[in-house]
């Protein structure tokens, strides 16, 4: 209870403060008596030391000396018995007890100093008695409501009745869900003011931290979650952390809030797994148009939506089967991601991939570039997370057209140092096939002949692979070196070369369009050969 509390009480009506008042609000727990000169050495927190003042008549007690030691203690503070030795307290004295706010009581000179700690003691067990049987009565209300399967703003309600402080809910976005009746700011207000003005990494928000807004004090608590990475908050206005009973109020109703947050991590994840059965189902071909229209209409999706598909993976050097906390990670994150930044993103697993339907609206490569920067730096090295997606855009009854690009496209990032790679369609081969091989050849030789004098065998064909290179890997001269294991000065000195012997140049549309179905064609009869 607080000193202040105590001393409201009518049997404390003759006790009288004579220095530290703005200290009253320390909590007291127990009684003590200075008996010894090295009493400072037993000092605890919260205990309220009481002597006649006769150990400050001589040296073995300096009252200055005490006091500095009970306020770094943490005590509750001192009392002195009236009409003994007070005079013995120096002016100094007063007014440092008033500089630390440490209280100075005086007790009655009437009264023995072993009763007068009887009495405070009386007084102190039965408030913690009280306050025990307010926090058992509170923790069985909540249990009793946690039966009912009640929503978060009903359980809010209770613990905010039941704790006396205002309460609100954030999610792992710290976006204020739910909140007491009695919350003095909007939901919305409060959700900007966080998000946006606090600088606070709530992704990483582990431990409770206070803060000041609209002359209000909030403490933000995270609750228990089964992933770290769908975490939720509760905020607390005014809540007092020195008071035990606040302390323990505030306990319990996280612990509360905690198990209704874990039920709601089962029930998303059930829901996530049924997501994941229908979507592959879908691809399997398992279900109808009509059915697929009408369960992606119950989910507010539109049957004509086109979407890009996307897998991604983890990858580690010499690990085949990846751990399910690595797995569940990186599930996590993307969820995670998708949600904070309200992408049109449809998620759902597959064996040890996660599968990723993309609207159309998105930019399907800035999406996944983002994620992965965003995931591969919370990976425990040496895992990698690559990504491939389809080139086509098709609605959900094609989905497993795309997803079979997106596998393609996948298998291509393992080979590749980019993370991301974009599906390659296979009907330009299939096209060029179909060029009689009479007028194929004769078109390589008058777009390429020019490569052939001046030059050996040898260097023809390192010129002609890196011109396939350079326009395979869309002219992307990094990847050209990797592929062809040259310097990236190699790459650009061939291509001058090239643009020299040709009298071209390979910034003219016109010139490289016939130019790369020159490379194609020569690169098919190769490959024939």
């Amino acid at each position: 209870m607080r000193l202040q509390t105590l001393l409201q009480t009518p049997s404390m009506h003759q006790m009288r403060v004579i220095a530290g008042t703005q200290g009253l609000n320390r909590e007291i727990h127990s009684i003590g008596m200075i008996e010894s000169p090295d009493v400072a050495n037993y000092l605890k927190a919260h205990q309220f030391l009481i002597t006649n003042g006769y150990p400050f008549t001589n040296a073995t007690t300096d009252p200055a000396t005490l006091i500095q030691a009970m306020h770094h203690a943490n005590c509750a503070g001192l009392g002195v018995k009236d009409q003994r030795f007070l005079d013995h307290l120096p002016a100094a004295v007063m007014a440092l007890a008033n500089t630390l706010d440490f209280p100075i009581i005086v007790t009655p000179a009437t009264e023995l100093i072993s009763t007068t700690m009887r009495k405070m003691l009386t007084i102190i067990l039965s408030s913690q008695t009280d306050e025990l049987s307010r926090i058992v009565q509170v923790n069985q209300t909540l249990a009793d409501l946690l039966l009912k399967d009640p929503s978060y703003a009903t359980v809010l309600n209770k613990c905010s009745d039941l704790i006396t402080h205002p309460l609100f809910l954030m999610d792992s976005h710290f976006r204020v869900v739910s909140a007491s009746e009695d919350l003095p700011m909007t939901r919305h207000t409060l959700t900007h003011y966080l998000r946006t003005e606090t600088n606070i990494d709530y992704l990483n928000l582990h431990t409770r931290l206070t803060l000041d807004y609209q002359g209000q004090s909030i403490t933000i608590h995270p609750l228990f979650s089964a992933y770290k990475e769908n975490k939720a908050f509760i905020g607390i206005l005014n809540f007092d952390a020195t008071n035990s009973t606040d302390q323990m109020l505030a306990q319990i109703v996280l612990n509360t809030l905690s198990f209704v947050n874990s039920r709601t991590d089962m029930l998303n994840e059930s829901a996530f797994r049924n997501q994941s059965g229908f979507y592959l189902n879908v691809m399997d071909g398992g279900i109808s148009n009509d059915l697929i229209h009408k369960t992606l209409k119950s989910r507010e999706i539109d049957p004509s939506t086109k979407f890009h598909c996307a897998t991604i993976l983890v990858t580690t050097p010499h690990q085949t089967l990846l751990s399910n906390a690595l797995l569940e990670q990186v599930q996590q994150l993307t969820l995670w991601f998708i949600k904070e930044y309200q992408t049109p993103v449809i998620a759902f697993s597959l064996k040890q991939q996660l599968v990723l339907l993309i609207n159309e609206r998105q930019n399907a490569q800035h999406f996944l570039l983002a994620l992965v920067n965003f995931i591969q730096p919370r990976l425990t090295k040496p895992a990698r997370l690559i990504a491939g997606y389809s080139y086509s855009t098709l609605p959900l009854t094609e989905l497993a057209t795309i997803y079979n690009e997106a596998a393609e496209a996948l298998a291509l990032s393992r080979q590749s140092q980019q993370a991301v790679t974009i599906y390659r369609p296979k009907y330009v081969k299939e096209l060029i096939s179909l060029i009689p091989h009479n007028e194929a050849k004769s078109f390589v030789e008058r777009v390429l002949g020019g490569l052939v004098g001046g030059v050996s065998a040898s260097e023809q064909l390192n010129l002609l692979n890196t011109l396939y290179g350079f326009f395979y890997y869309h002219q992307n001269i990094a990847e050209v070196a990797g592929h062809l294991s040259i310097h990236r000065n190699t790459v650009i000195y061939r291509l001058k070369k090239i643009e020299k012997m040709l009298m071209l140049t390979l910034d003219d549309p016109e010139q490289t369009q016939t130019l790369e179905m020159a490379v194609l064609l020569w690169h098919h009869q190769q490959v024939k050969k």
